[in-house]
């Protein structure tokens, strides 16, 4: 038999193929496959574990954000209720005069209802209605009342 480059019997010829990781150590000389395949996981790994960080940073950050909102949520509703109540209040101002008015007949008074007084002065002045007009009303110096109310000296009643 001749010496040829060929294996004496298959078994030995396909064990030297079927490992890939071995062809390509010995056709790279560098690295194996695994080593490569190992390397790219962890990178995965870390890659994995920072973006994970980063997304429990934002969510925490998005928290705080809403947290903040639901306080100034808090905030604008009870200013908004205290509004809401100023509003009724004012609301109810012409409800109450129409009332007034209608059911136990009061009026505003007129100019020659009211009485003006003055501290100090022993006179008051009271509004003189003339009969021309009412919208040229003038006021008389008259002994209408005394803002005095000193013990001594005698009180002067409107109508003397």
């Amino acid at each position: 038999m001749a010496i040829s480059d060929k294996p004496a019997n298959r078994r030995a010829a396909m064990s030297n193929t079927t490992d890939v990781g071995e062809l390509f150590a010995r056709r790279f000389n560098v690295v194996s496959i695994y080593v490569v395949v190992l390397l790219l996981l962890a990178g995965a790994i870390v890659w994995s574990g920072i973006k994970t960080a980063e997304d429990v940073q934002q969510y925490h950050q998005d928290y705080r954000t809403l947290q903040d909102m639901k306080k100034q949520e808090r905030k604008l509703q009870v200013e908004h209720q205290r509004l809401l109540i100023e509003q009724q209040t004012f609301s109810a101002t012409p409800q109450i005069a129409s009332r007034a008015v209608a059911e136990l007949g009061m009026y505003s008074p007129t100019l020659k209802d009211k009485l003006i007084i003055q501290p100090g002065v022993a006179n008051a002045l009271v509004p003189v209605v003339t009969t021309d007009s009412d919208e040229d009303d003038s006021y008389a110096n008259g002994p209408r009342a005394s803002t005095d109310l000193s013990p001594d000296v005698p009180v002067v009643e409107a109508g003397q």
